[in-house]
């Protein structure tokens, strides 16, 4: 997330649910938000965490379903009834139960930082259904520490473990244990410069005959290279790992 975004939600992190101007100040806070993003093709919209309702849903069609914004803020939170996948409902309960007391399990010092917690679930499009990642990031926050007003940001994703829930605090990320109901270290996923150097010179179109030579190896370390870059990401091939590398943030 850049920095910038976040210097314009600390404003809005020092207001609690109390605050009679709270409601007044929401189109702002929305008008802020759509300049930011408009150039980015995710969608996103957001909630009113504790009244459990959309307060503004954006146009793109990646997270609509089929439905306009109007129909999408009209169905609020039965929206992922009828439209998530009913094995990944759990997830979302789990995020929900996050949002109102997992801020609690954080020490004090994590409280005060930079954080948005991300997951991936499978929403319905036509007769399939399709993997996202969803980014929730906190606007505002009451007193025990609940999310109040959240923004939330939907794009593609190619992880293929949907349970996992993380909460990235400025320089570390951090994972939800469900069973202890705590947060733990979660430890990424690390390329050495030569994967990132391969990966990088891939989306460019380089062949692995071009790869060797620009990073003056042979074609068969090239391709031993490649291999254990495909496993440690999980996939299958270049352009599947090109995706991996920048979903996961790991270039």
């Amino acid at each position: 997330m850049p920095q910038h975004i976040y210097n314009i939600f600390n404003y809005w992190k020092q207001i609690n649910e109390t605050s009679s101007n709270l409601q007044a100040q929401i189109p702002q806070m929305v008008h802020f938000i759509k300049r930011i993003l408009i150039d980015e093709y995710q969608s996103f919209y957001i909630i009113d965490a504790l009244n459990k309702k959309f307060v503004y849903v954006h146009e793109n069609a990646l997270f609509l379903c089929g439905l306009t914004s109007r129909a999408f803020m009209n169905m609020g939170y039965d929206f992922y009834t009828q439209y998530v996948h009913p094995e990944d409902i759990p997830i979302l309960l789990e995020v929900n139960k996050i949002g109102l007391s997992g801020y609690q399990k954080l020490s004090k010092e994590d409280q005060e930082k930079d954080i948005y917690i991300s997951y991936d679930f499978r929403i319905k499009n036509g007769k399939i259904y399709l993997p996202i990642h969803h980014t929730l990031i906190p606007l505002v926050k009451n007193n025990k520490q609940q999310i109040t007003l959240a923004l939330c940001k939907v794009s593609l994703t190619d992880q293929k473990n949907s349970s996992l829930i993380t909460a990235r605090l400025e320089n570390k990320t951090v994972l939800w244990n469900k069973e202890k109901e705590d947060w733990e270290e979660y430890f990424q996923i690390q390329l050495s410069n030569k994967d990132k150097e391969i990966i990088c010179l891939s989306s460019q179109g380089y062949t692995e005959k071009e790869l060797a030579h620009q990073l003056q190896l042979s074609e068969s370390s090239i391709k031993k290279r490649k291999k254990i870059l495909f496993q440690k990401l999980n996939v299958t091939n270049m352009s599947e790992a090109i995706v991996a590398c920048c979903t996961r943030k790991l270039l």
